[in-house]
Formats: C-alpha cells, sequence, structure tokens
C-alpha cells in the first residue's frame, strides 16, 4: 500500500526549496525522502471510511 505523506516536512519551505538541500517538491520527491520529519502530529480523517458511512446511512432510509 502506498505511503502517501501529507503533511509537509519540517525542512520543506517553498516548491524547490529545502533546507536539507534536496530537491523539494511535496507532491513528488518528498513522499519518499529519507530525511522526512512531519511539522506537526496531525491525526488525518479516513476518508474512504466516511463515504462509505454517509452511503450506509442514506441506503437505510
Amino acid at each position: 500500500m502506498a505511503k502517501d505523506r501529507l503533511t509537509p516536512c519540517m525542512y520543506y519551505l517553498a516548491r524547490g526549496e529545502c533546507k536539507k538541500g534536496r530537491e523539494a517538491d511535496h507532491y513528488g520527491y518528498c513522499q519518499h525522502c529519507d530525511k522526512y520529519f512531519p511539522r506537526a502530529k496531525v491525526k488525518h480523517k479516513n476518508m474512504k471510511k466516511e463515504k462509505i458511512e454517509k452511503i450506509k446511512r442514506n441506503e437505510k432510509y
């Protein structure tokens, strides 16, 4: 399964700018950079699960 890093890295400044001197593009290289460290610990919603639950709720009526 793919591991998407939704939270930007602590070292990511802007497109093309990384404090570690790497090629910085959050939706490319930064997704699999070994120096990735999230800016904040954020719990992301499981959107797939929420959509399925919404469909199930609407089917009952």
